[in-house]
């Protein structure tokens, strides 16, 4: 077996916590080194998981033993790193979204093109093994033509002052940016590119500068119609309905499990119903963070290429920012 490859992470926050578990649960990769702003919490992180604290981010991309970089950092700082990173040879997994303007994600793409190095996006969800088996029943056509979705994604959270999440230009888009992407590039996945979009967003309970609810409404390509809803106000909810001619597919987990990633397909229940009654559909639990990052293992090593790539990332982008586009107009807004 061949020796794990080295990984540099960077962001030691709550998200880059969860990545850095994921690592030591995936044998293709190993955590080499990691960097945040804050040198103690650095430190500390470091320990924890066993790696070196970097001082820079240059020392941490430059470790001859690092051939990827890992980024759970603010979206608008994506770009800048993953130039930085592209410039020294490595390859990129950063988390999702792959930024918050088009500029800077076409910039990561054509970085990374130039460097010639792997740029995979964090959109894991659509990894999970009920997102695998729902496709693979729309692909049977079990469910008949789709004509209809209903998606959700709520989670509540303290909003401060001190992070980044809290202001509008930070984080634009609020819960649609940061968790109803998740369910764009699930939805493409399985129903095919949206072509028409219109978004309707309120600031109603949260102290934050952003909005904190959001209402999406999707045309997709073929006719087909959805709506999605997020949230950072109500409970931990991550729903997904698919309603075709000859059956409804209900997707829903419980969310009490979250953020345990590893275990989100264990906590998810498929029901398919149609005129000859209701079934639960079974299907593979798969850790949704360790494939990605053992994809990313393979894309470094040459034998794979990134299935949630820049072309797909920055598809689902343009969808969260023609929905805030559409809002500010009051009209849809056509892809």
């Amino acid at each position: 077996m061949s020796e794990p490859i080295g990984l540099s992470l960077i962001g030691t926050g709550f998200w880059g916590r969860r990545l850095a578990q994921a690592i030591q649960r995936t044998p293709s990769v190993r955590l080499v080194n990691c960097y945040s702003r804050n040198e103690a919490k650095c430190s500390q992180f470091a320990a924890e998981f066993n790696c070196y604290p970097a001082g820079t981010l240059k020392e941490a991309f430059d470790h001859p033993d690092v051939k990827g970089v890992v980024l759970a950092t603010p979206n608008n700082l994506h770009a800048k790193q993953t130039e930085a990173a592209a410039a020294l040879g490595k390859h990129v997994f950063v988390e999702k979204p792959i930024a918050d303007t088009l500029e800077d994600g076409l910039a990561m793409q054509h970085a990374c093109r130039a460097a010639g190095v792997s740029l995979l996006v964090g959109h894991s969800f659509r990894r999970l093994g009920a997102a695998r088996k729902a496709k693979d029943l729309i692909r049977e056509g079990i469910l008949g033509e789709i004509v209809l979705a209903e998606a959700n994604f709520s989670l509540p959270g303290t909003l401060t002052p001190d992070k980044w999440r809290y202001y509008r230009e930070s984080c634009p888009g609020g819960p649609l940016m940061q968790l109803g992407v998740h369910h764009v590039d699930t939805l493409q996945y399985l129903l095919g590119p949206i072509t028409k979009v219109r978004g309707s967003f309120a600031k109603l309970h949260t102290q934050a500068e952003i909005d904190d609810i959001s209402s999406t409404q999707l045309i997709f390509q073929n006719g087909a119609m959805g709506t999605l809803n997020c949230s950072y106000v109500s409970p931990k909810t991550f729903d997904l309905r698919l309603y075709g001619t000859e059956a409804v597919l209900d997707y829903h987990a419980d969310m009490s499990i979250w953020p345990n990633a590893s275990g989100m397909d264990a906590a998810t229940q498929l029901r398919m119903w149609n005129k000859a009654g209701k079934e639960s559909i079974a299907f593979d639990t798969i850790d949704m963070l360790e494939e990605e990052f053992a994809e990313f293992a393979d894309c470094i090593s040459g034998k794979a290429q990134p299935e949630t790539d820049a072309d797909q990332a920055i598809q689902a982008l343009k969808i969260v920012l023609a929905a805030i586009e559409s809002h500010n107009l009051d009209e849809w807004i056509a892809l």
